[in-house]
């Protein structure tokens, strides 16, 4: 049996002991607390990270629709102003043209057109076809000008044609038509009215 003395010892060293183990369980649990909030913090910051990312790339995505958008929308802005321009410059033509009929000149720029036109057909005999307003301008003088200028019998269509202005030229068995009325000399001009406007338009921007 244990001396007093020896019990009081013995339990002073199982109190140390017990401390010691005590000491070495809270710094273990101390470690891995603090590894447990080291992990927890860079998982919350891992995913701060990626959310921060996702907003980032939803943001860009987003603002890369918006420019892509404003960019379509203001590409048809511009091809509908030059539709729009188009068409105004293609009706002031089509007017500029038409008010000739009434100029003192319109017989000379009635026998240029036709001449190009005879020009274009084969045979040496054509018709000549103009509106009826202009039946009394193709004499048989303004034919015998034509015939003389192409190398061709020129003969006036007795019915009028359906047209703005210009003529129409057939060839003696009306199988060949060149069309030199004013809407089909506009019609053929509209590519180079398109082209210099598109150039006039590249050099503003």
């Amino acid at each position: 049996m244990a001396l007093p003395d020896q019990v009081s010892l013995l339990c002073r060293a199982i109190r140390k002991k017990g401390q010691a183990e005590a000491e070495k369980i809270l710094a273990r649990a101390g470690e891995q607390a603090q590894g447990i909030v080291r992990d927890a913090e860079g998982k919350v910051y891992e995913e701060l990270e990626q959310h921060l990312a996702e907003k980032r790339k939803n943001a860009f995505q987003q603002a890369r629709k918006l420019k892509d958008g404003a960019t379509l929308k203001a590409r048809q802005l511009l091809l509908q102003a030059k539709e729009e321009l188009m068409q105004e410059l293609f009706l002031e033509a089509r007017e500029q043209l038409e008010s000739m009929r009434d100029e003192a000149g319109y017989p000379e720029l009635l026998q240029s057109i036709a001449l190009q036109a005879i020009r274009e057909l084969p045979g040496e005999e054509v018709w000549i076809q103009v509106r009826k307003d202009d039946q009394s301008l193709v004499s048989e003088t303004f034919c015998g000008n034509l015939s003389r200028l192409s190398d061709r019998k020129v003969d006036l269509f007795p019915e009028p044609a359906a047209i703005s202005g210009g003529c129409l030229v057939y060839s003696f068995d009306k199988k060949v038509l060149v069309d030199f009325s004013f809407s089909a000399l506009l019609s053929r001009a509209k590519p180079r009215l398109r082209e210099l406007l598109a150039k006039e338009m590249l050099e503003e921007q």
